[in-house]
């Protein structure tokens, strides 16, 4: 895979074309350079207008409050000063031809207007102290740095909102205009934005691509649970597309800014400690969940922040955080007929008997409940990271910044759900606040489902240099994400899922409100009380675990280049650039099932008449806790006491050695794409830069190839010493072929055929993205 010649062809007129321009400039000029400061705080100022007044020149400060004004006009020049919140500044500088003229700057803030009194007096108020804080300052350079954009962007202080005790990133963007968050087990998992799904929402860290393996699929969509929110100086939402925007970016991308030290102008240390808990979980002592040991719901943390400006050429920033959050899913689903869930009212064509599932037809204003599901579901959500950046100077113009950014991730979860399905219902049993089913028609069910061990690391290291001359302004820099995701439920010792079912019952809801039903009864089929809540009166059916692994590699390599021109009055900018992205996800799965079938080894959906019963795997433990709206104490199985029970008794399960491999190679991926891109950039200004255009057009090459699983019948068929089908009997029409494996072996036939990552596709495409930005300012 190569980059096209009309990727390069392109980068070529660039460079051309900025040669011819750059032609007819005037060599009678100086240069104006400096450091803006803020006396108040003792901090420089990042992202404060630099202009000289007359003229088209216009800058920004840097992160260390360095700007540079080249191309200045001899003699004596004005330079104004503006950033958010502090005194507009100018002052006269003196511009010598070839020369550099040294001014630093001060900002104090803005004055406050005088109150006279009714005699006319002045009046005087006591002394008061404003101070100025850690989160004004960084919402300060934001609201700079997106009054100034080029495009429509929000660019908003990691503290702008407070604390974000979990960490995840995703709680914080959720507070942004245009921004959906997809949540997954309470964690903020994925964002779209302006109704785009995430798939074509790209998420950076300091524009490098972020790796995410959470999401175990093929798709680009990144998951932020293994991101954290306290490495971040400030998050940019880009809303409309510059030639720089990636061609995914449908909607807009996202950008999360790396702290640095030459944001400040002496050592700062933060550091919090809290203490995290539910409002509906607040004791201090151990409680049961979420697996067999009890826990103590409220649970530590802290996080802490170190930024350390050595020197004017050295500076690096040190933070982390922890966090272990509890959290409950309570979870009440009606299925209303009539309204969500469809009536079949018919009996069985031609029979005159019932299907095996009928609910007679109603109206819409007489709906009845058919099933009702309760579930209680809990987790712990740890989250560490860590982070370091280091700035260093090589010289006036040239800057190198280091970045790596950590993340683990680790989930305690189970979600156990109890179920009441009526199954028959006969005309005239029910209403909006009643429903009796059919006498032994219905299934009540327990459902352990969920119970995972979930974790994973993202890391990111990145490596950007940049050069801020008098004539040319460049950029270049690589990024090396990785991230990993782990399901193992066998190594930790339990199953993922479990079912126990009681068939052949009666269910009868009754006193029906909004939310379930207040009473439910039931029975068997002879009309004898059935406890519901007792597992005892159910029948292990099913279990199934297994593994995933999923890694995910994002490596990003790029370089631009900037020239600011004058062109008879009218500033112009041209910036071209090319840029290298290559992404792996590696992807497998293992879940193989069993049927519990016990030690006579026959399958039931019922105890009675059976050594199916579920008692034996009671998880003595939870069983003490009370299940959510109002229902009581429910009896569960103990998944890890299923596995110890697998493990002893292995005979007791049965399953299917053929679909679990299947399960294994249909589930095993790998895709690597690599996009390669150049782009050409222009920035133009009229009306002394009232009237602002940006655009420019963007070329993508994309090569993909993807393997999967592959089946090959012709695998198992007997071959002679040619190659060739041999024939089974020449006495019929066509070839009748003689299989290797004999087909009632169907786990040696699917292993001969069905073959790991057997199949690769590769595609090929190149895309073009022109766009233009206007911008009119008062």
């Amino acid at each position: 895979m190569r980059t096209p010649s009309l990727l390069r062809a392109a980068a070529a007129c660039f460079f051309i074309a900025l040669a011819v321009v750059t032609s007819a400039q005037s060599p009678a000029t100086g240069t104006i350079e400096g450091r803006v400061f803020n006396p108040a705080n003792s901090e420089f100022i990042e992202r404060a207008r630099v202009t000289v007044d007359g003229t088209t020149l216009e800058t920004f400060t840097d992160s260390s409050g360095a700007y540079r004004l080249t191309n200045v006009p001899v003699g004596t020049a004005h330079v104004r000063i503006f950033y958010t919140g502090l005194e507009v500044q100018s002052i006269a500088v003196a511009v010598t031809a070839g020369a550099i003229a040294q001014r630093d700057f001060d900002l104090a803030a803005t004055p406050g207007r005088s109150s006279v009194g009714k005699s006319g007096e002045v009046l005087k108020l006591d002394r008061f102290v404003v101070a100025t804080t850690k989160e004004m300052d960084a919402a300060a350079i934001a609201i700079n740095e997106q009054r100034f954009a080029a495009n429509i962007v929000n660019v908003v202080s990691a503290d702008e909102f407070g604390a974000v005790v979990e960490g995840n990133a995703g709680d914080f963007l959720k507070f942004l205009p245009g921004i959906t968050v997809d949540t997954g087990g309470g964690d903020m998992r994925t964002i779209s934005m302006n109704g785009v799904p995430a798939n074509n929402v790209p998420i950076t860290v300091g524009g490098f691509s972020l790796a995410s393996a959470a999401s175990s699929g093929t798709s680009r969509q990144v998951e932020l649970e293994q991101t954290s929110v306290n490495n971040i100086a400030r998050f940019e939402v880009h809303h409309s597309p510059t030639p720089e925007s990636p061609g995914s970016a449908l909607a807009g991308s996202i950008n999360m800014v790396p702290r640095s030290a030459f944001e400040r102008s002496r050592p700062v240390f933060t550091a919090s400690v809290f203490l995290m808990m539910k409002d509906n979980y607040k004791e201090w002592s151990k409680t049961p969940g979420p697996r067999v040991t009890p826990t103590r719901k409220i649970k530590p943390g802290f996080d802490f922040s170190w930024v350390v400006p050595v020197n004017k050429r050295f500076g690096f920033t040190v933070s982390g955080a922890h966090s272990n959050q509890y959290t409950s899913e309570d979870f009440s689903q009606n299925n209303w007929r009539g309204v969500g869930a469809t009536t079949n009212g018919l009996v069985a064509a031609g029979t005159g008997t019932p299907p095996a599932s009928q609910f007679p037809d109603t109206t819409v204003d007489k709906p009845y409940l058919t099933d009702y599901a309760v579930q209680d579901a809990n987790k712990f959500s740890k989250r560490t990271s860590f982070g370091l950046t280091a700035d260093y100077r090589l010289a006036r113009n040239d800057r190198l910044s280091f970045s790596f950014q950590w993340a683990f991730f680790d989930a305690e979860l189970s979600n156990r759900m109890l179920t009441f399905v009526v199954n028959r219902v006969a005309p005239g049993d029910f209403d909006t606040t009643f429903t009796h089913g059919q006498p032994g028609a219905g299934t009540i069910r327990l459902n352990n489902s969920g119970m995972r061990q979930k974790s994973g690391t993202t890391y990111t290291p990145t490596l950007t240099y940049r050069h801020d001359g008098p004539i040319w302004k460049a950029e270049a820099g690589y990024g090396n994400s990785h991230a990993s995701n782990h399901y193992r439920d066998d190594y930790r010792g339990f199953f993922n899922n479990s079912v126990a079912t009681r068939t052949g019952v009666t269910v009868n809801f009754d006193d029906i409100f909004y939310l379930r039903p207040n009473r439910i009864t039931v029975s068997d089929a002879a009309g004898r009380p059935v406890d519901p809540y007792n597992l005892a009166n159910y029948s292990l059916t099913s279990a199934s675990m297994g593994y995933q692994e999923s890694m995910d590699l994002q490596r990003t390599a790029f370089a631009n280049l900037r020239r600011d021109l004058d062109v008879r009055g009218v500033p112009l900018a041209l910036k071209g650039g090319l840029e290298m992205k290559q992404s792996v996800r590696d992807i497998r799965k293992y879940s193989p099932s069993w049927n519990f079938a016990g030690a006579d080894g026959r399958t039931s959906s019922t105890p009675i008449g059976s050594d199916d019963s579920a008692a034996v795997v009671l998880d003595r433990t939870f069983s003490e806790r009370a299940a959510p709206f109002g229902v009581g104490k429910i009896q569960w199985v103990q998944q890890e006491a299923l596995y110890d029970l697998f493990k002893a008794h292995p005979e007791y399960f049965q399953g299917n050695a053929n679909n679990a491999y299947r399960s294994l190679i249909d589930q095993s991926k790998y895709l690597e794409e690599i996009i390669s891109s150049a782009y050409l950039r222009a920035d133009v200004a009229f009306f002394e830069r009232r009237l602002k255009f940006v655009g420019g057009v963007r070329a993508e090459q994309t090569n993909a190839r993807a393997q999967g699983p592959f089946t090959d019948p012709t695998l198992n068929f007997q071959r002679d010493a040619s190659g060739r089908v041999i024939d089974g009997n020449s006495n019929l029409a066509g070839v009748q072929t003689v299989p290797i494996i004999p087909t009632a072996d169907a786990l040696g036939v699917s292993r001969l055929t069905y073959l790991d990552r057997g199949f690769e596709a590769k595609k090929e495409y190149l895309r073009l993205f022109p766009n233009i930005n206007p911008e009119r300012r008062s």
